[in-house]
C-alpha cells in the first residue's frame, strides 16, 4: 500500500510564512467592514470580540437583530467553491440556501468508488484497502470519469477533489487541507475573506489496527447515507445530502462501478444525538448490505455508532467530522474523513486571533468530542503563540442558560470570546449582549 508522506507539525507561530493564501473571498464582498473585521484593538468598545467555528457558522439574519454579529469573524474548512460545482449541487436540489461540506460529501462517494474499481472489489474491506492508494501519489485526476479510464489503463491515481487534495493519512484523515476565513455583515450572514491551506501531521499509528481480511463484494457498490435531517445540525443535512446524490447520478452517468452501472443509495437520518437515532439507523443501513456509510456530520454521533459500522466490514467515511479523537481511534482501518482534523482549524483561529491583536481571550465551547477537541487546540496554539486564555468554559448543550459561563467569563475581561457551539448560538448570543460583551462593532 502506498502511504502518504510524513508531514510536520505548523507551530502557530509559523503559521504567517507556512500557511499559503489559497484566495481571497472576491465579489462576495466583505460586508462592509475593514479588512480587519472591526476587531482590532483599536475598538471604541471595551467589551471582547466574538469569534466562531463550524459548527455555529451559519445564516442568522432571521435569528437576531440587524448588526448582531457584525464585525464577528469565523473559521470554516473547506476550500472557495466554485459557480459550476454550486450550479451542480442546485441542480439536484434547487433550493440549496447553503453549499457547507457539500463537496466534502460528493468527493467522500467518489474516492470510495475510485477504491472500489481499483480493488475490482466493492466490499467495504477492499474499498478501505485502496482508499490511501487512489488519493495520493499517483497521476493526479479530478472527476470520477477520468480517473475510472486511468485506473482501466492500470495507472495508479491521485484523485483530487471538489473540497481539494485529499492524501489520506495512515489514520484516514486528509494530511492538507484548507480553512476558510469568513466575517459577519450588519444582516447577520457571512462573507468570505480568505482562504488558508496548511498541512496536518500524520498520527502515529493506533497500537494493533490492522484491516480485517478483505471479504468479496456482492457486485453493486452501494452508498449508505448517514446525514441529518433532525436535530441541531439539520442545516448541514441539505448540502451534504446533495453532495452525495450528485456523486451518485454522476457515477452512474459514466458507467457505473465495476460493469454495474447503478450505484445504489439507501438513506437513513443521522439526528444530532439527542435523541440518540443513529444506532437504529444505522442497523437499516447495515440491512441493505451497504458497502460504505457516508457519514455522521457529527463528531459525537459518529463516534457513538463507529464501532457497529466498522465491525460489520463496512468502510464508514465522514464529510464533516473534525474531532481529533478520530486520529488515535482503533477502526479497524474502516474509518476515513473528507474533512481535516480540527488540528488545522485551531491553528488557524489562534492565528487570526494574534493578527486581529487578541491577547487574552476566553473559550466558550460545547462539552462533547467535537467542542472540547476543537477548544483544546485553539487554546494550545493560542497559548504557544504568546497569548492568554484567561477563561475556558465547557457548557452542556441541553443548558437551560449559560448564566454561569457568562459571568465567568465577564469576571475575566477577555479582549475576544472564541465561541464553539451548534444551534445553540442562537440562546448564547442573548445572553452575551445582556451582560454586555459584544465588541463586534
Amino acid at each position: 500500500m502506498k502511504r502518504s508522506s510524513t508531514l510536520v507539525r505548523l507551530g502557530v507561530a509559523m503559521l504567517a510564512t507556512s500557511l499559503v493564501a489559497a484566495g481571497c473571498g472576491g465579489g462576495d464582498g466583505d460586508g462592509g467592514n475593514d479588512s480587519d473585521g472591526g476587531n482590532s484593538n483599536d475598538n471604541a468598545s471595551s467589551a471582547p470580540s466574538w469569534y466562531f467555528v463550524d459548527g455555529n457558522t451559519a445564516d442568522y439574519s432571521a435569528d437576531f437583530d440587524e448588526g448582531t454579529l457584525e464585525g464577528v469573524r469565523a473559521t470554516y474548512p473547506g476550500s472557495e467553491l466554485g459557480d459550476e460545482f454550486r450550479d451542480r449541487l442546485l441542480g439536484v436540489n434547487p433550493d440549496l440556501a447553503d453549499f457547507t461540506y457539500g463537496a466534502e460529501s460528493y468527493d467522500a462517494v467518489v474516492v470510495a468508488a475510485l477504491a472500489a474499481i481499483a480493488a475490482g472489489n466493492d466490499s467495504g474491506t477492499a474499498i478501505a484497502s485502496e482508499l490511501q492508494n487512489v488519493s495520493a501519489e499517483g497521476e493526479k485526476c479530478t472527476d470520477f470519469a477520468a480517473c475510472a479510464e486511468l485506473l482501466a489503463a492500470g495507472t495508479d491515481i491521485d484523485y483530487d477533489g471538489v473540497s481539494g487534495p485529499i492524501d489520506f493519512s495512515s489514520t484516514g484523515s486528509p494530511t492538507s487541507a484548507t480553512i476558510g476565513i469568513f466575517q459577519y455583515g450588519a444582516d447577520n450572514t457571512y462573507t468570505p475573506q480568505e482562504f488558508i491551506t496548511g498541512e496536518i501531521p500524520d498520527s502515529d499509528p493506533v497500537e494493533g489496527q490492522e484491516l480485517p481480511a478483505i471479504e468479496d463484494g456482492d457486485g453493486v457498490f452501494t452508498v449508505g447515507g448517514l446525514l441529518p435531517t433532525s436535530g441541531d445540525l439539520a442545516f448541514l443535512g441539505p448540502p451534504e445530502i446533495a453532495g452525495v446524490a450528485l456523486a451518485v447520478q454522476e457515477i452512474n452517468e459514466a458507467g457505473g462501478v465495476n460493469g454495474a452501472d447503478a450505484v445504489a443509495l439507501p438513506t437513513a437520518d443521522s439526528g444530532d444525538g439527542t435523541p440518540d437515532i443513529a444506532g437504529t439507523s444505522v442497523d437499516q443501513l447495515l440491512a441493505n448490505n451497504v458497502d460504505v456509510i457516508v457519514g455522521a456530520a457529527s463528531s459525537s454521533v459518529s463516534l457513538s455508532v463507529i464501532d457497529k459500522i466498522t465491525s460489520a466490514g463496512v468502510a464508514q467515511i465522514s464529510p464533516a467530522n473534525t474531532s481529533t479523537a478520530f486520529d488515535t481511534y482503533a477502526d479497524q482501518g474502516l474509518y476515513f474523513r473528507t474533512a481535516p482534523s480540527d488540528v488545522l482549524q485551531g491553528q488557524v483561529m489562534a492565528s487570526t486571533l494574534s493578527g486581529d491583536g487578541k491577547q487574552n481571550i476566553a473559550i466558550l465551547a460545547r462539552q462533547d468530542s467535537y467542542g472540547e477537541a476543537l477548544a483544546e487546540n485553539v487554546r494550545d496554539f493560542f497559548e504557544q503563540s504568546g497569548g492568554s486564555v484567561v477563561s475556558y468554559q465547557l457548557y452542556s448543550p441541553e443548558a437551560a442558560t449559560y448564566t454561569a459561563e457568562v459571568e465567568a467569563i465577564k469576571a475575566e475581561d477577555p479582549d475576544a470570546i472564541v465561541l464553539i457551539a451548534f444551534d445553540e448560538t442562537k440562546k448564547i448570543v442573548p445572553e452575551l449582549v445582556e451582560a454586555g460583551l459584544n465588541g463586534n462593532n
